[in-house]
């Protein structure tokens, strides 16, 4: 009989197994008014890089951040993206899971103890956990659509990208006037971070950082398929510690295809004011600044399309002063942008000696500055954007096309301060506005719709700025290489 209990026991142990992974790969949804469709993808890229500091004499400062994390001169980032699509009567969802990490035996066994971190002094895991990086649910009343989640919204994606594009939590309202106009409200939960210190306001205090943004879209289709599209955004950012404003931005983009061009125009004004209360120095600050994007597509054929273009941020021109001239957005989006946009270029990643932003082409975390005695910032990625920042003028040229299964993309990106005098009073010495030229090509072939192998090569000349910030040795051009391998099914 104590024969039989082992048997059946060891029978039922091997089974459950392969009855949980029946179970778990069933893709039959209970209620047959539902179609659902799986999904996914994976992004390998070993990246090699070189002088990324702009100095070879010192590493410090030799490194980059991307989305998996801290990258130095050579890591693999790893994308792994599975998702279903699922619709229903009125109603649809789309769920993305996602992991994003640097390949190595730590994140890919997704942990690690406290033995293993103490022997190889290892931090840990350099990425994310898997979970679910994108979701949308909406429910469609017929005049308007309710929606929830984190996926991807925009306000400028299709331009410049110069206030909004990201994933953060929303709730939202969709709806269309005629069939040339539509129309999106979101309230969008950039940070809630709860404090229960209950130091400030007594025991039952729990503000931190509640920083919500209030935006309005609409886009407007004409006969011949242009898009013009304004948009608006109220920013409620209240920081308890450094950054507390609320900005009003104005803005619309526009573009589409004219004949052989397609042109892209944007422009976004910035007005608000900082909370005195909340600044150390008692101070309260005024904004009005702006940003304006335009570039333009040569369709000569579909081999050689070259494009031109140029982006404008006001930057601050006084750091001593209560008024505000740096144009701080929400979260710049560059990088995936139709015209400039290229994911593995140097200038979307996060340089440190740059002050650059992930995603974007600002330099504005050159300015960081003591809140106690200096201007606060009001807004970018992480609520890290500086009030003293130098703004931005960009000048881009480049050319992109396929060939048969070929494509490929090259560009040269000049960069200036709009203007350094906040930065000049920061760091007490005069700042040149040159701040550098990026040469970027990717080329790739796609050996069919499920497998692309490509190449993004990208170089920065430091300018006369990076100098004088850093010093004469610092002006070593930065080298980026990352091989692309991508799956798609």
């Amino acid at each position: 009989m104590k024969k039989c209990i082992i048997l059946a026991t060891a029978i039922a142990f091997f089974c459950l197994p392969a009855i949980s992974f029946a179970v778990m790969g069933e893709m039959t949804p209970k209620s047959k008014d539902i179609e659902i469709n799986f999904f996914g993808s994976l992004k390998t890229y070993p990246t090699f890089s070189s002088k990324l500091n702009f100095n070879s004499d010192t590493n410090v400062g030799d490194w980059m951040l991307d989305e998996s994390g801290a990258m130095d001169n050579h890591t693999i980032r790893n994308e792994l993206r599975i998702g279903w699509l699922g619709k229903g009567k009125n109603w649809d969802f789309l769920i993305i899971l996602e992991s994003d990490f640097n390949l190595d035996k730590v994140n890919g066994d997704r942990g690690q103890d406290a033995t293993t971190a103490a022997m190889f002094d290892d931090s840990g895991m350099s990425g994310e956990d898997f979970g679910v990086e994108k979701l949308n649910v909406t429910y469609n009343f017929g005049p308007f659509a309710v929606e929830t989640g984190w996926n991807t919204k925009f306000l400028d994606i299709m331009t410049g990208g110069l206030l909004y594009g990201d994933d953060h939590p929303y709730l939202g309202l969709t709806g269309k006037l005629g069939s040339n106009f539509s129309w999106e409200a979101l309230y969008l939960v950039i940070q809630d971070q709860i404090d229960t210190g209950g130091v400030a306001g007594g025991p039952w205090d729990t503000d931190a950082l509640d920083w919500r943004v209030y935006t309005l879209k609409g886009i407007y289709k004409t006969s011949g398929g242009f898009v013009i599209s304004p948009f608006y955004a109220y920013s409620d950012n209240d920081d308890d510690n450094t950054q507390d404003a609320r900005v009003h931005y104005f803005g619309a983009e526009a573009y589409g295809k004219v004949g052989m061009f397609v042109p892209r125009l944007e422009f976004v004004y910035a007005t608000g004011e900082t909370d005195k209360n909340e600044n150390p120095a008692g101070i309260g600050y005024d904004i009005s600044a702006w940003a304006a994007y335009g570039s333009l597509d040569f369709n000569i054929s579909p081999a050689f399309i070259p494009y031109i273009g140029a982006t404008f941020m006001s930057g601050d021109s006084d750091d001593d002063d209560s008024d505000i001239d740096a144009f701080n957005g929400i979260t710049d989006i560059a990088r995936y942008t139709p015209t400039f946009g290229i994911e593995n270029a140097f200038i979307y990643r996060l340089i440190p000696m740059l002050g650059s932003h992930l995603y974007s082409h600002t330099f504005d975390r050159l300015a960081s500055t003591n809140p106690a005695t200096k201007t606060p910032g009001y807004g970018w990625i992480s609520n890290s954007g500086s009030g003293s920042a130098p703004g931005l003028i960009q000048y881009g040229i480049g050319a992109k096309g396929n060939i048969d299964k070929w494509f490929y993309k090259t560009q040269v990106l000049y960069f200036l301060f709009e203007d350094e005098g906040g930065l000049e009073d920061i760091y007490g010495r005069n700042i040149d506005d040159e701040v550098g030229l990026e040469w970027d090509l990717r080329v790739g072939y796609n050996f069919s719709k499920h497998f692309t192998l490509a190449d993004t090569f990208s170089v920065f000349d430091p300018g006369d700025a990076i100098q004088d910030i850093y010093g004469n040795n610092f002006d070593d051009t930065a080298i980026l290489n990352t091989v692309e391998l991508i799956w798609n099914w």
